[in-house]
């Protein structure tokens, strides 16, 4: 009879001890299934804050420019800002006596310019300037400097010669267009006096 109370007691010892471990075994799980949740809701709320804070990207500005002289398609043409022009010259088709030797090739392209090409001779002498847009120096006087030559540039500014104009025309080619006027005292040579001389004078436009 105690050998049977003994048995008894530690069978609801064991039942005890399963039915606590069976509990531990539910929080655990119930904890984890919350932790769980909780992380998917924090990378969904992310993403959701990612797609509202994702902006449509900026639309790429478009110019166009009048191709015309020696080439087999002259028109008005469309390019994305920053297209140089040897693209605008070989989407035109340069004729066979084209004389491109003058071009700018490597030069940005600005909205509303013309770009004409010359035939082989024409380019002798002064006729240069047929090359550059008559917008280069405007009805007063200014001179654009994303846009004159330096022929341009010598002829209308007092004190830039043919070294400084080609300084000028260096500096945009490498570094594109000018922004502002004053960014022309980032060429070699021109100072804060010299630029005092000239700002009167010129134009970004």
């Amino acid at each position: 009879m105690g050998l049977d109370k003994r048995i008894l007691a530690v069978f609801v010892i064991i039942l005890i001890f399963a039915f606590a471990g069976g509990v531990k075994y539910a929080e655990m799980k119930q904890a984890r299934l919350s932790d769980a949740e909780d992380l998917t809701l924090s990378i969904t709320g992310e993403q959701e804050e990612d797609e509202e804070n994702t902006e449509p990207a900026e639309k790429e500005t478009e110019i166009k420019v009048y191709i015309t002289g020696e080439v087999k398609n002259p028109g008005v043409y469309t390019f994305s800002s920053g297209a140089r022009i040897y693209e605008a010259i070989e989407l035109a088709c340069p004729l066979e006596n084209a004389e491109l030797k003058y071009m700018e090739m490597a030069r940005i392209l600005k909205d509303e310019e013309t770009i004409y090409v010359p035939a082989l001779g024409e380019m002798e002498g002064p006729q240069e300037e047929i090359l550059f847009s008559a917008s280069a120096v405007d009805k007063n006087g200014k001179v654009n400097i994303n846009k004159a030559s330096a022929d341009e540039l010598t002829a209308n500014l007092n004190g830039i010669g043919p070294v400084l104009a080609q300084r000028i025309i260096d500096y945009r080619e490498a570094n594109g267009l000018f922004k502002t006027i004053e960014e022309i005292k980032n060429v070699s040579g021109i100072g804060e006096k010299r630029y005092a001389d000239i700002k009167e004078k010129i134009t970004v436009k």
